[in-house]
């Protein structure tokens, strides 16, 4: 399985070949059940070049190295289940679409990381990748990703709701700040016109008991 990434200052043959032989041992692979008393899946070595399973122009070693090393990256990151990655001689295999292939599943599996990071940011319990990438034990990629676009929209909502309160108790504040400062300069007009008065009163030769016994009239 692939573990590491395609070393591209390497023969990349060399590489593929090693895979296949790890690949006709493993006892979870398609090779070891085609094996059996009347056939035995050859060893890489044993391929004429027409009959072996990938392919030998280096060009499209070169190409595929570039695209299955995208893939690699995204199962190391992930933590993907190594009995669930592709061989790395599956990555240059003679088959229709195996581009296509890998890119599905790098597509795929971008997903899984951004469903990953959603749940992290929002101080949720991670998914395992592997279930999500798989679809297994009742974990669905889909399901997952429209729960969490529905609790992003809540989280919207309720932070809406937090700011709108927060922006009517600003402007009540507000409000109360100017009404005190209004009263205050109520306060010291008031002032300013009885200390005028009583200084008028003082003047026409008047007592501050003239003044008040005038006033309670």
């Amino acid at each position: 399985m692939a573990t590491t990434l395609i070393d591209t200052r390497k023969p990349i043959m060399a590489q593929i070949t090693h895979s296949w032989n790890q690949f006709r041992t493993d006892k979870d692979s398609d090779a070891f059940l085609w094996s059996n008393d009347d056939f035995e899946v050859p060893f890489a070595k044993d391929f004429a070049e027409k009959d072996a399973p990938w392919s030998s122009k280096q060009t499209v070693l070169e190409r595929n190295a570039v695209h299955a090393n995208k893939l690699i990256r995204l199962y190391i990151a992930l933590n993907i289940e190594t009995a669930e990655r592709m061989h790395i001689w599956q990555f240059f295999e003679i088959s229709a679409g195996v581009v296509g292939k890998i890119k599905e599943k790098i597509k795929l599996l971008k997903r899984v990381t951004r469903v990953l990071k959603k749940q992290q940011e929002y101080g949720m319990d991670l998914s395992n990748a592997t279930d999500l990438y798989l679809w297994r034990k009742e974990v669905s990629l889909y399901t997952t990703e429209v729960q969490l676009k529905e609790y992003s929209e809540k989280m919207k909502e309720k932070k809406a709701r937090r700011d709108c309160a927060r922006f009517v108790k600003n402007i009540r504040l507000k409000e109360a700040e100017e009404k005190k400062q209004r009263s205050l300069k109520d306060v010291k007009k008031f002032s300013r016109k009885t200390i005028a008065m009583l200084k008028k009163a003082h003047e026409e030769g008047y007592s501050i008991q003239d003044v008040i016994s005038e006033l309670e009239k």
